[in-house]
């Protein structure tokens, strides 16, 4: 069987849109319970099968690790590692801590002089090293004939080995759905 990595590109936060925006999409409830439930519903084959477990930001594994994910995250995104969890999955310590604080520094520097060119390339350079790391460690864990989860946000680009086999699975796509009411707010606005 090999590898294999299903891949959920997770759905942005109300805070996020917040942060993007200062609003919120007037279908975001529709369309967040439209995205959880179909990953929830297509991950049910899968709920005694996933062996490893990776989520976006989380530093450490077991439970340390859930209860990061129960205080910082979504609460579907909760749901969907308890399970994994209570079903024989491990949590994987999946991100290094120096390095997402050095993100998010330099997106606050970025916040403050969004032009700036040496900023947002430290910045994508900083969040390639995120990639990098993440690979890293689902290469180093996910072993031969196990399944994995990564939840993650979908403006990551990670690099796996060829014989890790990735499924994406998302009702649709989170930034296309974040584009689109940038741009529909763009239009309103003019």
């Amino acid at each position: 069987m090999g590898r294999m990595l299903i891949h959920i590109p997770r759905l942005y936060s109300k805070e996020e849109f917040i942060n993007i925006s200062s609003m919120i999409p007037d279908d975001y409830e529709t369309k967040s319970e439209e995205f959880w439930g179909y990953v929830e519903e297509k991950l049910r084959p899968f709920t005694k099968l996933v062996k490893r477990i990776y989520v976006e930001s989380i530093e450490e594994g077991g439970d340390k690790g859930i209860k990061m994910v129960k205080k910082n995250l979504e609460g579907r995104i909760f749901h969907i590692v308890k399970k994994f969890v209570e079903n024989g999955g491990k949590l994987e310590a999946t991100e290094d801590k120096t390095l997402i604080l050095e993100t998010l520094s330099w997106l606050a520097m970025l916040g403050d002089n969004p032009n700036l060119k040496v900023i947002i390339d430290i910045y994508q350079e900083s969040l390639i090293e995120r990639d990098n790391y993440i690979a890293k460690v689902i290469n180093r864990t996910l072993k031969d004939d196990e399944i994995g989860v990564i939840i993650i946000d979908p403006t990551h680009r990670i690099n796996l080995p060829e014989d890790v086999k990735v499924i994406k699975m998302c009702r649709f796509d989170p930034s296309d759905y974040l584009k689109i009411f940038l741009q529909e707010k763009n239009l309103t606005n003019q």
